[in-house]
């Protein structure tokens, strides 16, 4: 299909060389300009070959640009948005999209007011490995009764010398809550397909000085009575661990290797009553950051002129959610989430 042309707004580090440079190699986008309001970021991007501005109506008034990537400061991201959507553009936004429910309203309102397509960077769905479990719960595991999700940064804690921008400066993130644990939510928000009405956080810091948590612990609770755990942190070592408990089936994931375990016939040699498990396992491709897919995904919806997956609107209630995590966090008491 034809290209979708894009420009991108904020060119830090992060956003250079981690979205930008996979964009590039994204057939389906073309980058055609950068917004950057230090010059020094301009200059960067010209030296990478695009034309630069520090002027976002310049931007946005490029002839034939149809969308643009926002990846600034995450208290950014509304204004911005918001200013995008009214010319037109469709909105491709780095998560998290907002750090108040407000101005997550003000974004959704001006976006599907201009009805412009709209989708937030949330990767892991799209990854091969997540796709290969949902896909083997949906096979295997019957109705879910409780699922985990275990993960940790490679980026080190305050106390090691590490510092991540996220726990810094968390009036600009929205500290390590809602600037890296909105992945985990998504991802369990997506596996479990229900409404989450009650949740309990409780978070960590690596020693007084830090500006914000590090270590974040969710126990969720879903409509039918399902939960979810939680854990994610910014630690020098990185791990995953996912799984889920069914009502036929238990699936457990680490690394590249799933592991299924069904009921067996009764076992004599266990205790009286006891089940046999039968064991399956299944190998799950890991494909990084996968933002590649995320761009052409984004392209195919503006081509198709259909939100898909993770919409603007599909996300909201996911920051309900980050909300009542930070006040549980606050006050030490599980918090109750009225459904939309």
């Amino acid at each position: 299909m034809k290209p979708v042309t894009m420009g991108v707004i904020g060119y830090g580090h992060f956003l250079r060389t981690n979205f930008v440079l996979h964009l590039r190699n994204c057939p389906s986008i073309q980058i055609v300009g950068v917004y950057n309001r230090g010059e020094d970021r301009r200059r960067q991007a010209e030296a990478d070959g695009y034309w630069a501005t520090g002027d976002l109506d310049e931007l946005l008034r490029i002839p034939g640009l149809e969308s643009v990537l926002i990846g600034t400061s995450n208290s950014a991201h509304k204004e911005q948005a918001v200013k995008a959507a009214r010319a037109g553009k469709h909105v491709l936004c780095e998560k998290p999209l907002a750090l108040s429910m407000e101005d997550m309203d003000a974004m959704l309102e001006a976006v599907e007011k201009a009805g412009v397509i709209n989708h937030v960077n949330h990767p892991s769905p799209y990854s091969e490995s997540f796709i290969k479990f949902r896909e083997l719960c949906q096979q295997y595991a019957g109705d879910i009764l409780h699922m985990w999700r275990r993960s940790t940064r490679a980026f080190g804690t305050w106390i090691q010398g590490a510092r991540h921008v996220a726990v810094a400066h968390p009036e600009e993130s929205g500290g390590w809550t809602f600037h890296h644990f909105c992945h985990q939510l998504n991802d369990a928000c997506i596996l479990m397909k229900r409404p989450v009405v009650k949740v309990y956080h409780i978070t960590q810091k690596s020693c007084p000085e830090a500006p914000s948590e590090e270590i974040v612990n969710s126990l969720i609770t879903f409509d039918n009575g399902s939960t979810a755990f939680l854990v994610d942190g910014t630690t020098i070592g990185p791990f995953t661990d996912s799984g889920v408990q069914g009502t036929k089936a238990d699936i457990h994931q680490v690394g590249n290797t799933i592991t299924v375990v069904t009921p067996g016939p009764p076992d004599p040699t266990q205790r009286p009553g006891n089940l046999s498990g039968v064991v399956k396992t299944f190998e799950a491709k890991d494909s990084g950051k996968n933002l590649e897919a995320v761009g052409h995904r984004f392209a195919q919806a503006v081509r198709g002129g259909k939100n898909e997956l993770l919409s603007f609107r599909f996300i909201r209630d996911q920051y309900k959610i980050l909300v009542a995590m930070k006040e549980s966090a606050r006050t030490g008491k599980a918090v109750e989430i009225q459904p939309s």
